[in-house]
């Protein structure tokens, strides 16, 4: 029999917050739980892609998490267990905790920082979660001395279903896709690659580029530079198409992808050239450095150096992508995606997503 299992939620914004809870929710779903979402929402998100999967939505727009519609929500479904990320999402589930009396998970898709907001500093983690998980090692081994002797169990992010291997379009046009949300940050690789279409166009002349990612008021001014890079060049290579919840038809298209975590995993499990283009290491990732790459989470957990910091760390990204059109479609070239893919499938299997599920539920059955 399965448990009933509810997903708090503070905005269905694209994310790596929300993408999580697609992927394992959609893994315990198919496992035979019952999964729901809550959260105070606007807009298009994951809802659709939730309800595909089976997951139950429960959304009300509301400017605090103390809204009365929630309260009975969470009492209709009566869960079992209550699941909220670190951040954003906490204070809700710890309202809902004291209203239905039930455990929660507190699962953490980064470092832990204090952040000394009322309701989810670190005491509080401490005090309202009955449980703690990650999704990766290197984070799950900085818990424990924060903790207090809260339980800390790992839940890793399934994505063997999330995804599938496609086969690679032609050659030419080359299309680079960049994934990632568009921030300092996150994206000095798509901006430096933006920034020297020409040069790109000399190594790889029917290079284009499309940029699926948001970011608020940064999306107009990719957009722009977008524009006005097409301007110079005299013909549209360069395209900033904006938020997608469902990746797949981009990667399918793709000759290269370009992207950090989540989504360069999913464009390996789909068999694509990958570019890491991370904060803190960017390469292709090959057979030689898989190990070195998902070490640092694709870059995300530390890498070579900071490359909004250091420009000079991103001068080989057109030669390797240079490389990638040179050998495209060849049989060894094949041949590595093959082993990529199989190398790495086992790290995001729902099957341990779901079995680590139930390790964490025999924590409250005594």
């Amino acid at each position: 029999m399965g448990y009933k299992i509810l997903f708090c939620s503070d905005s269905l914004i694209i994310d790596g917050v929300t993408s999580y809870i697609l992927h394992v929710g959609t893994a315990l779903s198919r496992a035979g739980h019952q999964v729901a979402v809550l959260g105070r929402w606007a807009g298009k998100g994951f809802q659709s892609r939730y309800r595909e999967e089976g997951i139950k939505v429960i959304q009300c727009p509301s400017l605090t998490v103390g809204n009365r519609w929630f309260d009975k929500k969470g009492r209709e479904f009566d869960p079992d267990v209550i699941m909220t990320d670190s951040r954003r999402s906490f204070p809700l589930a710890t309202r809902l905790k004291r209203i239905l009396d039930k455990p929660v998970v507190t699962y953490f898709l980064d470092h832990l920082e204090k952040t000394d907001k009322p309701g989810r500093d670190v005491s509080s983690l401490v005090k309202w979660s009955d449980a703690w998980a990650g999704a990766e090692d290197p984070i799950l081994q900085t818990l424990p001395r924060h903790s207090s002797g809260t339980p800390i169990m790992k839940l890793p992010r399934p994505l063997d279903t999330a995804v599938r291997a496609t086969p690679l379009p032609p050659k030419d046009p080359f299309v680079i896709t960049c994934f990632g949300r568009l921030s300092g940050y996150k994206t000095p690789g798509m901006v430096y690659l933006m920034e020297h279409m020409e040069e790109l166009k000399k190594a790889i002349p029917s290079a284009s580029i499309t940029v699926v990612g948001g970011g608020g008021w940064r999306l107009l001014k990719f957009r722009n530079m977008a524009a006005a890079i097409n301007r110079k060049m005299g013909e549209q290579c360069v395209n900033v198409i904006g938020t997608k919840p469902d990746p797949r038809p981009w990667i399918d298209r793709s000759n290269a992808v370009c992207a950090a975590s989540t989504s360069a995993i999913e464009s390996i499990l789909s068999q694509k050239p990958t570019v890491c283009f991370a904060s803190y290491w960017m390469g292709h990732a090959t057979p030689e450095n898989l190990d070195q790459v998902v070490g640092s989470y694709f870059g995300e957990r530390g890498g070579i150096g900071h490359f909004k910091k250091d420009p000079s760390l991103l001068k080989h990204i057109i030669p390797t992508l240079a490389e990638i059109y040179r050998v495209y479609g060849t049989k060894e070239s094949v041949e590595d995606l093959v082993t990529i893919r199989e190398r790495l499938s086992p790290k995001f299997s729902s099957r341990e997503t779901v079995d680590c599920f139930e390790e964490i539920m025999k924590l409250f059955k005594a």
